[in-house]
């Protein structure tokens, strides 16, 4: 654990704080074992009980300063280098991750790691490495109290730590995997829980919603069964850890009043040792407590550290590419896969010169949106290369990758903003004239007039307040604004009606002047004018796809393959009508 709250706030100031924190408790110790020669000097009425009580009352003294300190520096670390700068850390490196690693899953970790787990952890240096530290320092101290006073019943002490050793070995291994199963099942149900509100228009148009909706309710479920294992795993330990410690307490009692009787020990002397050793019981007693904590801290921990040091996509250093020649893309014999052992895409090379229109087009599942997102290097291929200018993307750093392309793709999100805030995080220093130009390009402008608040109005979680047009025109605006060079284009007409679908077809072929685009599209109204299409088909029996056919939408027309089936198909969809009876 502390290995890796370490690597959180820094191993050099968690070691000091450590070594502090020890140095109070030995002096709490000292100052709790000083008690048993003061109550000596104290009940026999001997002259040394006032050399006694300014011994006891300096190192007090000096415990309660030491102690504040530390109390205060922890707490500057919990609230700055945890609560503060971690949540900066993480997102940080949330943004350096490359946008093929964020899933349902992760995002839930994600927001898992910014509450539960920095909450989690929030306590760990202000409040359980002292109460732990304290816990087994001050009782060590009071041991060799006790040693000094009467062996017999420190040898009762030290043989308790092998057992209490033993049940907190028990406790760490179960509870550490407890606390693992119960973190899984929560980011689990907390996945479920987005993906649920995600897909509610389409589980109330099947009217699942009215018997629930399974997938969430077994995850739920399963949270559920998994809060109450480790309720149990951890409670099991912590019940003979304290049982260890009431027989360990009766014991010594037991024997301090067999050697009061054998005048062994003196009746004074074995009351400042029984005050004492009843001193102990209370940390001992509360360590176990504690233990739990440091378990959950510590899976808490691993979360956080797995976000931190996720891998990023390696970045070009002294090779890099600040700028490129021109804009002509390509792929050259692209394989790709999600899993090393399942390729989506074999041997695909597409060139596509500066200013022109390329049309992805194959059945669902073929790698469409897959050679958008490798242009865009959501992730790195697996052979071959992507290249921008004769450049491969892997030599071109990042930030400025991000600078030559743009892209649109039909699940638009819009933050719980105003539309001029949602627009400007394309171009932060945008102005005001230039929104409204790129807005009458999308025509978004009249929306925007038709809305109370215009500008300023206020979208919702997930932009809900606006239709899924308007949404849509309010990410072609956010493209005209980053002017990108390279536009990625994904389905972005698919889910809008006919009339909708007209105006952002309009939108697009503006967009697209002086650009590189590239469009996946499964309607005709969308690709007709590229100016070349690509066919893509995934081999039988799941297989990898490959380019069917190449060429202008004339060209492929004439050749009566896939792309004119896909014509036919689309023309005799068009001519559909429903019969009267």
């Amino acid at each position: 654990m502390l290995k890796l709250l370490g690597q959180v706030v820094g191993v050099r100031e968690l070691r000091n704080l450590t070594i502090l924190f020890t140095l109070a408790a030995v002096i709490e110790g000292i100052t709790l074992a000083l008690m048993i020669p003061f109550l000596r000097a104290f009940l026999a009425g001997a002259e040394s009980t006032i050399m006694w009580l300014i011994l006891v009352c300096a190192l007090g003294l000096i415990f309660l300063i030491l102690q504040s300190y530390t109390t205060v520096r922890s707490l500057r670390i919990s609230v700055y280098d945890v609560c503060d700068a971690l949540i900066d850390r993480i997102a940080d490196r949330v943004l350096k991750l490359p946008l093929g690693w964020f899933n349902s899953e992760r995002e839930a970790a994600i927001a898992s790691a910014m509450s539960r787990e920095i909450n989690t952890i929030s306590h760990l240096a202000s409040i359980i490495l002292p109460a732990i530290i304290n816990a087994f320092v001050v009782p060590a101290v009071m041991v060799i109290a006790v040693l000094l006073v009467d062996w017999t019943l420190a040898v009762i002490m030290i043989a308790t730590i092998p057992f209490l050793a033993l049940v907190w070995k028990m406790m760490r291994t179960a509870a550490t995997r407890a606390s693992e199963i119960e973190t899984e099942a929560a980011v689990n149900a907390a996945g479920r829980l987005i993906e649920f509100a995600r897909l509610q228009p389409v589980l109330r148009a099947t009217g699942v919603t009215k018997q629930g909706w399974k997938p969430l309710d077994s995850a739920l479920d399963a949270e559920d069964v998994a809060v109450r294992h480790a309720l149990t795993v951890k409670g099991r330990p912590a019940g003979y850890f304290a049982l260890i410690l009431q027989v360990a307490f009766a014991a010594v009692l037991a024997l301090g009043l067999s050697n009061v009787m054998s005048a062994r020990l003196d009746a004074i002397g074995f009351l400042a040792i029984m005050v004492v050793v009843a001193r102990m019981l209370g940390p001992l007693s509360q360590s176990v407590l504690y233990a739990s904590e440091v378990h959950n801290s510590t899976v808490a921990l691993k979360a956080i550290v797995d976000i931190m040091y996720a891998p990023t996509l390696p970045e070009p250093d002294s090779e890099a590419v600040v700028a490129v020649p021109n804009l002509d893309v390509a792929l050259n014999n692209v394989t790709f896969g999600y899993s090393s052992d399942k390729p989506v895409l074999k041997d695909i090379t597409v060139a596509a010169d500066a200013g022109t229109v390329t049309a992805l087009v194959g059945p669902s599942g073929s790698g469409k949106s897959t050679i958008l997102r490798l242009i865009g290097r959501f992730w790195d291929v697996d052979e071959g290369s992507v290249t921008i200018g004769g450049v491969d993307v892997r030599k071109i750093p990042t930030e400025k990758l991000m600078e030559l392309t743009s892209m649109v793709f039909q699940d638009v999100y819009l933050f719980d903003t105003t539309i001029r805030e949602n627009v400007r995080m394309a171009r932060p220093h945008a102005t005001d004239e230039e929104l409204e130009e790129a807005a009458r390009k999308a025509r978004l402008d009249q929306v925007i007039e038709s809305l109370p608040d215009g500008w300023d109005t206020v979208v919702g979680q997930g932009g809900l307040k606006l239709s899924g047009g308007e949404r849509q025109r309010v990410s072609i605006v956010r493209a005209f604004i980053k002017d990108a060079p390279i536009l990625l284009l994904d389905e972005i007409t698919s889910a809008l009606d006919g009339e909708n679908e007209a105006a952002i077809t309009a939108v697009m072929k503006k967009l697209a002047q002086g650009r590189t685009v590239f469009v996946v599209a499964h309607r005709l109204s969308t690709v007709r004018d590229a100016d070349q299409i690509v066919v893509l088909q995934p081999q039988e029996n799941g297989g990898p796809a490959r380019i069917a056919e190449v060429g202008t939408p004339r060209e492929l027309l004439e050749r009566g393959g896939l792309y004119a089936d896909f014509v036919d198909a689309s023309s005799a969809a068009g001519r559909w009508t429903i019969a009267a009876q």
